[in-house]
């Protein structure tokens, strides 16, 4: 009984929002979650999650709860 057991951390990698948020880092966008939408604008992007400024204010957003993303024209 000498075995070790081990963690291993497997996350789902969506490569086409990945790729598709990473074009509109700086811009105004809108992100439909499984919640609510979010207006901001887009300051960062992670294999896991976004990161949207909203009013100064740092949002983190799971790529895996987002539903669409759009540029924000009207902000």
């Amino acid at each position: 009984m000498n075995e070790r057991s081990s963690v291993e951390f497997v996350s789902p990698f969506d490569g086409y929002v990945f790729q598709a948020a990473e074009s509109l880092i700086g811009t105004n966008i809108a992100v439909q979650t499984t919640k609510n939408i979010l207006q901001g604008k887009l300051t960062a992007v992670a294999p896991d999650h976004l990161v949207v400024n909203v009013g100064g204010v740092p949002f983190y957003v799971r790529i895996q709860a987002i539903v669409w993303i759009s540029p924000n024209i009207s902000k």
